[in-house]
């Protein structure tokens, strides 16, 4: 990474430092950014324009591109020139990712220079694991799958309630894409030890509580419906603005990912998840998606996109 020693998300949360001071750190990350600049890389508002123009232009991409598949899988095949075309725009889309990826870290390391005085460490034991949760569907920066090189993220078993530290690894998100009858790829890593360290804003009031005393609090049905509410309410406003949710984006077409809600759910935590914008149904366009399965995402989720979390 260019600006960021460690590994980092869109929530500004560093993870690996265990051996570091929050102070070593944030120093680190001023450095690194101030080397950046120096550099001649784009901060600030100069940095949001780019990611603006480089956001249309990453659209203009993937349209261009899903025309070019719906016409092969039409026609069977593709002539001389629109395989040359299709070959120049995935090489194009590639850059602006790389691209991408660099203004994310840039992002991340300004959020945390403002907010330096919330930022402590947090050490991940049974009683703390809902703060790893409520990191573990946002994009993490720096991490890449061995196999395959695309994106990893944070999960756990599905069938807990309260994961213990154990129950995390690392997750490609080829899982999620199907490729005929098979996922894309299913590598998986443990956590390493210092993974089990981050540097967060611990301000948010879920970050008060332990796991235990937050799984109680979301288990009250009074409570999960006014969640649901305002989710339904977020998912409302996303769709008018046609915007999709900053923490988390589609590792195949690199665009903010679309808060969609289940018909027919059997809870709060089967009822929500997040898609690609290409997403269709019966893998008709992009088949990534990402289950919004914990209470703990919920409330990051809400967090970013409306100032306040579940609490």
């Amino acid at each position: 990474m260019g600006v960021l020693s460690w590994l980092a998300n869109g929530l500004s949360t560093i993870i690996g430092a265990v051996i570091e001071t929050t102070v070593e750190v944030i120093g680190a990350i001023r450095d690194g950014l101030d080397s950046f600049r120096q550099r001649g890389g784009s901060v600030g508002s100069a940095m949001e324009k780019e990611v603006v123009t480089r956001k249309e232009r990453l659209r203009e991409v993937n349209d261009e591109i899903l025309h070019l598949r719906n016409k092969n899988m039409s026609r069977g095949s593709l002539n001389d020139e629109d395989r040359r075309r299709w070959n120049g725009l995935r090489e194009e889309r590639d850059h602006l990712l790389v691209e991408s990826a660099q203004a994310k870290e840039v992002k991340v390391a300004e959020t945390i220079l403002a907010n330096e005085d919330n930022i402590e460490k947090v050490l991940i034991d049974r009683e703390t694991t809902h703060k790893l949760q409520y990191n573990a569907f946002v994009d993490t920066l720096g991490k890449n799958c061995p196999k395959c090189k695309r994106s990893m993220k944070l999960q756990w078993r599905r069938d807990l309630k309260v994961p213990d530290p154990h129950d995390f690894f690392w997750g490609c998100t080829g899982w999620y894409i199907s490729v005929g009858d098979h996922k894309a790829c299913t590598w998986t890593e443990p956590l390493r030890s210092e993974d089990f360290a981050l540097m967060t804003d611990v301000s948010a009031p879920e970050f008060s509580l332990t796991s235990d005393e937050f799984g109680i609090i979301l288990s009250d049905p009074f409570t999960q419906g006014i969640i649901d509410t305002r989710l339904k309410d977020l998912q409302s406003d996303l769709g008018s603005q046609r915007k999709g949710v900053e923490l988390v984006t589609c590792p195949e077409h690199g665009e903010h990912m679309v808060l969609r809600r289940k018909t027919n759910p059997t809870g709060l935590l089967d009822a929500y998840f997040l898609a690609c914008p290409y997403w269709k149904p019966n893998n008709q366009g992009c088949a990534y998606f990402e289950k919004l399965k914990s209470a703990p995402q919920l409330a990051a989720l809400l967090k970013s996109e409306t100032g306040r979390g579940v609490l």
